[in-house]
């Protein structure tokens, strides 16, 4: 990939030390927007790579800083459930919609 760039030059070559902020965000249970807001609004661990678009941070690091936050409450579980379940059904209805225009061109 030549659009790779090191910000912390040595872990090159260790990628089996690194975790995504994908990768984060299923660690931590969360999406992947909480966690780039977490790295605008918080001391979260700095990039190691990014490779276009992906960022990469050491994932002890990541571990680490996820210890430390505070535990999740009821209410914040309830709204990402919330959310989730809005995003299903958006998603149940697009394909629902895509079912039906299929089944109208197999009709023709």
């Amino acid at each position: 990939m030549s659009d790779i760039t090191w910000h912390r030059p040595e872990y090159r070559g260790k990628d089996d030390l690194l975790v995504s902020l994908a990768g984060v965000a299923a660690l931590a249970g969360v999406t992947r927007a909480a966690v780039s807001n977490w790295r605008r609004r918080h001391d979260f661990p700095k990039p190691v790579m990014t490779a276009g678009r992906t960022v990469w941070v050491v994932r002890t690091e990541a571990e680490t800083w996820l210890a430390a936050r505070p535990a999740r409450t009821a209410k914040d579980t309830d709204a990402q459930r919330a959310v989730l379940e809005a995003r299903e059904a958006r998603q149940a209805a697009a394909l629902a919609t895509t079912r039906k225009k299929l089944r109208q061109l197999q009709q023709h």
